[in-house]
């Protein structure tokens, strides 16, 4: 076993997904968790928003929250661990101070915030090896500035730790390289995390179904196995290959 701490990140080595993100952005496509997590912040957040997103990628959810908020001002710090999506994204919005972005991870919060009152997430969550050191900074006097949060993540009745294997037939070393996380989390564990400091509540996913049915990425066409990474429907149900991925947002409101 050689695994290392950051075997883990396949994110790194996935341009092809990277690359869709920046194209995203680039073709003003909206995607449909972008357009959830915007509607409900504006459903339950108030007030001049200084949001720190984790696993910003180029800054592509940043116009759509812009364009749905409508209780104030929208500030923006993207946090992405792909310095190709940092690059791009200080290019594409070059003109914008409303908005910057940074090398960085949510395993590090700390070192990260400065003082935003917001921060959220969007499918990101499941793929890092843990969402402990996120909602222990959230709990600890450090971040006393932030007043609201907002997480697309998989929530269920019971904690689960998964590594999808990334490779159709390359198996040197399975489940220590070349995978991915698709952890899912209970609620009870998260309030466990956060103390009592934070309300915090579960909501529904929302996605189009017809829309999902139709996504695909270019890399299938030349690895039909990359099919395993992209979500699908099955009935109201979201998969990843064999995967079912339970999507919830988790909101959290600052009680003290």
């Amino acid at each position: 076993m050689t695994s290392d701490n950051t075997s883990w990140d396949y994110f790194r080595n996935d341009s092809h997904y990277s690359d869709v993100l920046k194209e995203r952005l680039v073709d003003g496509v909206e995607m449909d968790s972008a357009k959830a997590m915007a509607n409900y912040i504006d459903q339950f957040f108030r007030g001049n928003l200084h949001i720190l997103d984790f696993g910003g990628g180029p800054g592509h959810y940043y116009p759509v929250i812009k364009r749905q908020y409508s209780h104030g001002s929208v500030r923006y710090n993207s946090v992405d661990i792909d310095a190709s999506n940092v690059q791009f994204g200080t290019e594409y919005f070059r003109s914008d101070p409303s908005i910057q972005l940074q090398l960085g991870s949510v395993l590090e919060p700390e070192i990260i915030y400065t003082g935003q009152n917001c921060i959220v997430s969007a499918n990101t969550l499941p793929h890092v090896p843990s969402v402990a050191p996120l909602f222990c900074f959230l709990a600890s006097p450090a971040a006393k500035g932030v007043q609201y949060f907002i997480f697309r993540m998989l929530i269920g009745t019971e904690c689960v730790q998964i590594k999808k294997h990334l490779s159709a037939n390359d198996f040197n070393e399975i489940f220590e390289r070349n995978f991915q996380f698709n952890n899912i989390y209970s609620m009870e564990y998260l309030r466990n995390l956060i103390g009592s400091g934070w309300k915090i509540t579960e909501q529904p996913d929302i996605f189009d179904v017809e829309r999902l049915g139709q996504h695909r990425l270019p890399a299938q066409d030349s690895d039909p196995f990359y099919a395993n990474r992209v979500s699908r429907p099955v009935g109201s149900m979201v998969f990843k290959g064999d995967i079912y991925m339970p999507w919830k947002f988790v909101i959290g409101h600052r009680t003290v």
